[in-house]
Parts: structure tokens; C-alpha cells; sequence
């Protein structure tokens, strides 16, 4: 039972929010009053404490807030719904009991006047959410205005007019997560996914953490839409089909099926007709791509890791066209256009979580707290990015990834292994002219790129693959007058690159060497071994070495590639 003086201020508050809501017309055509959203936060709110202290007034605000959300979900759909429909959807996904009093309400409600009329009573607790849902997404997709930003946030730019959602980004995941136990329309979820990735959220580590998570289950899950990788074992799939889910039709009413099916099939021709848009076709487009998203780049590396970008994203638009060019009239399914949303999610949160990482390093004190929890969210990141190590490219799309992203693939270090999977992605993208997975292919790279810069910033995670800080940095030979051929210039600069994020000495913050040397071995066996290996590269044999390492899984003695192309910059000239 709420204090006296705390019940007395529920009531004032309640009876002013329901006059207010009383006043206004909710059906009408004219666009709801600016304050609508506040006046159900404030209703919504209050319900719990009154009913716990004052039955009458709480049977009175539900049937004000039934009155109010009947009449916003009958009138025609409007963008100018929104706020209010998010303000209602998020209180109901946090309150078990809210739900459970507008449910039961409704049912004491005569027959004529209730909202869920073909709702059976125990249905009423998740038709109302799922009515919600539907409104927010016929709403937000009225026209070809929709559909444009609705396609454009799939491609990771957002027109600003757009405004912060009023549901919270916890509130939108906890959207997600509760209308996955039914069928809802794939299409639709992606509406939903994009809605959480505009949310305002605070620098909860947890939480993106939860969000990267789900949405790498979703990701694998969606992924054999494009039929380009194939599962290669592992744990089960979360998130399958094979879960039984609730039918989706049966919570609303068909009025509301009705216009979210032809929403749904307006949304997909129009992705369809425009999905080759926005395709890379020379360097200038890259040199364009790579400017729009400059502020997502790791800030310490920002200069390095453009140029590295640059690199790869030319080698895959080089590999792409080698290959065959579908027409643009490929069959585009829900599951690519619930992909795209997928993976916005996902660099959304990843982004945000290197934030917090920046954040939490303390360069001066790795025995710290911070560093101690950096270090255990950073391996519980890598084993959610593992899961795609259990799909490899089928048989049509095996490219040769040294070559494109200029390092051998190492399936123990997550962040190669992201790299190297969405650079395979993306060659299909440009084949098959899906353009707004492209780019979200591209800003996942980026996020594995900032994610192997991040490792080098803190000198090492303890990683099985220790790269100095040193290599972070390209060598700037413009001032330098070596005397080399064009040739060996070319060559040099492509191991540069490779060198930059491959293993090099393990070395503590200061660049002293840890531990012994490793025996060194001439860079010629290095050489012969690579299959473009030419008598051109021998005057790079002095610049080359490599060390001799026990491969414990082989149980033999390999030649481990250290290609460490910093030797010529104490060349004589």
C-alpha cells in the first residue's frame, strides 16, 4: 500500500492526465497534440500505484488509456503517431502487471466498445504489443517517402529529420526479444531492428554487449538467405525456425493483417527496384564511401586504417568483377533485407562497445579493474564473433583472401576472422547488386578493422596473435630516396600491409622484446612458397626474414612469415 502523501500526488496527476487525454479527439485526421506521448507516459506510470491504492481511479485511467490507444490504432496511420505508439509499447514490454490490467479491462469492457474484439482473453496481454508494433511499422511506411528512408537506414546513412525515437534502446531490444516468440513477419522485424539502432543509449557496456549478441544470433540465423556460405558445424543455431513460435495473424485483427501485408509487399518491390544503387564501380567511389563513414573509424588509426580500407575494398571490387555480374533483377527475399537491419545492429553496438573499451584502457596500469573487465568483455566479444567461423563460402564464392585482404586468415583471432567473412560477403554483394548490404558489409569491415586497431592500441590482449604497436603505424618512405625498382616497390608495399597486422615480435608497452629471440631463417623459402613468386622479387630477399616456430598442432617446425619490411627503411640508399 503507497504512502498517503505519494497516493494523494497519484491522484492529482492521474486526474489532470485524464482530462487532458479527454480533450482531444483522437480519431480525428489532424495530427495528435504534441503532448500526447507525455500524457500516456504519465497515465502509464501511475496505473500500478493506483491500483494498489485506489482500485476506482485506476479502473478509471485504464479505461481512458483503452479509449485513447482504440482511437489512435482505428484512425488512419500517420508518421505522427509514432511517439506515442513507442511511449505505449515501451511500458508494456517492461510491466508484466500493465499488460495484464489493459487486458483485463478490455474484456470487462462491453462487447461493443472493446478494443480486441477477436482477441480471446488470454490473447489480450500480447495483441495489444502486436497491434502497436504493426501500427509503428504501417506508419513509418505510408509511401515511397518511407520506403526511401527506410532503405537508406539498411545502407547505414539516416535522414536526421527523422528525430530520436521516443522508446529507449533497451526498450526497443526488449521489443524485439518479446515479439520473437511469434511469427511475426521478417520484414516487420527489421523495421524493428532499424528502430533500436536509432535509439539514444547511454555507454552501458552490458547492454551492447546483449545487443551484439542477439544480433549475431539473428545474423546466422538470416545467412543461408544468400546462399553463399555453408554451415560447417558447431553448436545449433539459436533462434531457428524450428522453434515453436506462436501464429502471428491469430493476435491481430485482420484489418491490420490486411494493410501490413501490402505494406510489406510495397516495401519489398520498391528494395527490389533499387537495390543495385549506390554500387561501387571505380576508385572514386571507394575514395567516397570511405569519407562518409570517416567518423566511425578508429581515431587513433584513423589515417592507417583508411589507407588499409581503401586497399581491400579496391581488391574486392578487382575480384568482384572478375566474376560474373548478375542483373539487377535478382530475387531479393525478406531474410537479405532482415540481414542488412541485422548487421546495422550489430556495428552499431560494436561501435559503442569500442567506445567503452577506449574508455576503460588505462595505458599506465593493466593490473587495474577496468583493464581486468576490458579484458573479459573482449573475450566474451571474440567467442560471439566466432560463430562465424562455423560457415565457410561454398564452393562459388572461395576467393583468395590473402591476396584481398592482405593477411592470411587466422580463425582463432576473431577480428581477421570478421574481416575476411564480410569481405567474402561483400564480393557477392556487388555480383548479385545488392547495394544496401554492401554497405553494411563495408561498415563491418571497418568495425573489424577498428577492431584489430583497438588490439594494437593496448600493445596486447594476451591474443594468440600478439602484434607490436609499432606495427600499427605505416612506414613513411615519401621522404626517402631509395634507389629500388618499380617492381620491388610495388611488392614492398603490398607486405607493408601485410606486415602491419601480422604477427610480429611479442614486445611489452615500452617495445622491449619479451622472451628470446626466435632463430631466423632467410626470406627466400618465404618467397618460393608464394604462388606469384617471380625471379623479380630477389632484390627483397635482404629485407625479408622469417622465424622458425613450433607449430604444436602440425608437431613439426615451420617457417612462420614475418614479413618485416621495416629493414628498408634503414637501407642505405
Amino acid at each position: 500500500m503507497p504512502e498517503a502523501e505519494q497516493l494523494e500526488a497519484a491522484r492529482r496527476l492521474a486526474t489532470h492526465a485524464l482530462s487532458e487525454l479527454s480533450r482531444h479527439d483522437m480519431s480525428s485526421s489532424t495530427s495528435p497534440p504534441c503532448g500526447l506521448p507525455v500524457l500516456l507516459r504519465r497515465c502509464l506510470q501511475l496505473l500500478p500505484l493506483l491500483n494498489a491504492g485506489d482500485p476506482s481511479l485506476a479502473a478509471r485511467c485504464c479505461r481512458g488509456l483503452l479509449a485513447s490507444l482504440g482511437a489512435i490504432l482505428s484512425r488512419k496511420p500517420s508518421p505522427s503517431l509514432l511517439p506515442s505508439l513507442e511511449v505505449v509499447a515501451e511500458s508494456l514490454v517492461f510491466s508484466e502487471r500493465l499488460r495484464s490490467y489493459l487486458a483485463m479491462a478490455d474484456c470487462a469492457a462491453p462487447e461493443g466498445s472493446r478494443i480486441f474484439t477477436e482477441a480471446l482473453p488470454c490473447q489480450g496481454v500480447h495483441q495489444l504489443t502486436l497491434e502497436l508494433v504493426c501500427c509503428h511499422f504501417i506508419s513509418s511506411l505510408q509511401d515511397e517517402g518511407g520506403f526511401e528512408v527506410f532503405l537508406s537506414a539498411l545502407s547505414w546513412s539516416w535522414n536526421e529529420w527523422q528525430g530520436t525515437p521516443e522508446i529507449s534502446f533497451q526498450g526497443a531490444l526488449g521489443l524485439i526479444h518479446r515479439t520473437c516468440l511469434f511469427s511475426l513477419p521478417v520484414v516487420v522485424q527489421a523495421h524493428l531492428l532499424l528502430l533500436a539502432s536509432r535509439c539514444i543509449s547511454d555507454q552501458n557496456l552490458d547492454l551492447h554487449v546483449h545487443a551484439f549478441e542477439h544480433a549475431m544470433n539473428l545474423y546466422v540465423r538470416y545467412l543461408p538467405a544468400l546462399d553463399v556460405f555453408n554451415r560447417t558445424g558447431g553448436t545449433k543455431i539459436p533462434w531457428t525456425s524450428s522453434v515453436n513460435k506462436r501464429p502471428f495473424s491469430c493476435c491481430i485483427k485482420d484489418a491490420t493483417d490486411q494493410k501490413l501485408r501490402s505494406q510489406i509487399d510495397g516495401l519489398r518491390s520498391f528494395c527490389q527496384l533499387h537495390s543495385g544503387d549506390d554500387l561501387p564501380t571505380n576508385e572514386s567511389d571507394i575514395d567516397r564511401l570511405i569519407e562518409e563513414n570517416q567518423h566511425i573509424l578508429h581515431e587513433m588509426f584513423r589515417q592507417e586504417s583508411t589507407v588499409v580500407l581503401k586497399d581491400i575494398l579496391l581488391n574486392i571490387l578487382c575480384c568482384a568483377k572478375q566474376e560474373e555480374v548478375f542483373a539487377s533483377d535478382t530475387e531479393l527475399s525478406d531474410g537479405i533485407i532482415c540481414l542488412a537491419a541485422v548487421l546495422r545492429v550489430m556495428s552499431s553496438s560494436l561501435l559503442h562497445i569500442l567506445h567503452c573499451f577506449s574508455q576503460m584502457r588505462s595505458a599506465s596500469d593493466k593490473t587495474n579493474v577496468n583493464y581486468t573487465t576490458l579484458c573479459m568483455e573482449y573475450n566474451v566479444i571474440c567467442e560471439i564473433i566466432c560463430l562465424l567461423g562455423q560457415h565457410e563460402a561454398n564452393e562459388l564464392h572461395r576467393y583468395n583472401l590473402l591476396d584481398i585482404i592482405g593477411m592470411p586468415v587466422d580463425r582463432k583471432r576473431a577480428s581477421v576472422l570478421m574481416l575476411a567473412h564480410f569481405a567474402t560477403l561483400s564480393i557477392c554483394c556487388v555480383r548479385r547488386r545488392i547495394g544496401f548490404l554492401w554497405k553494411r558489409c563495408v561498415v563491418m569491415m571497418i568495425m573489424s578493422v577498428n577492431l584489430i586497431a583497438e588490439e594494437e592500441g593496448l600493445g596486447t590482449f594476451q591474443l594468440s596473435t600478439d602484434v607490436s604497436k609499432e606495427s600499427a603505424v605505416f612506414c613513411n618512405t615519401e621522404e626517402r630516396t631509395l634507389e629500388v625498382s618499380e617492381r620491388a616497390k610495388a611488392i614492398t608495399s603490398r607486405y607493408e600491409t601485410i606486415y602491419k597486422f601480422h604477427k610480429g615480435r611479442h614486445v611489452d608497452g615500452d617495445g622491449n622484446s619479451l622472451g628470446t629471440p626466435q632463430k631466423r631463417k632467410s626470406g627466400q623459402a618465404f618467397f618460393e612458397c608464394h604462388p606469384e613468386y617471380s625471379p623479380d622479387w630477389n632484390d627483397l630477399m635482404d629485407f625479408v626474414e622469417c622465424e622458425e616456430v613450433v607449430d604444436e598442432q602440425q608437431t613439426e617446425n615451420q617457417c612462420c612469415i614475418a614479413a618485416q619490411v621495416n629493414s628498408i627503411s634503414r637501407a642505405d640508399p
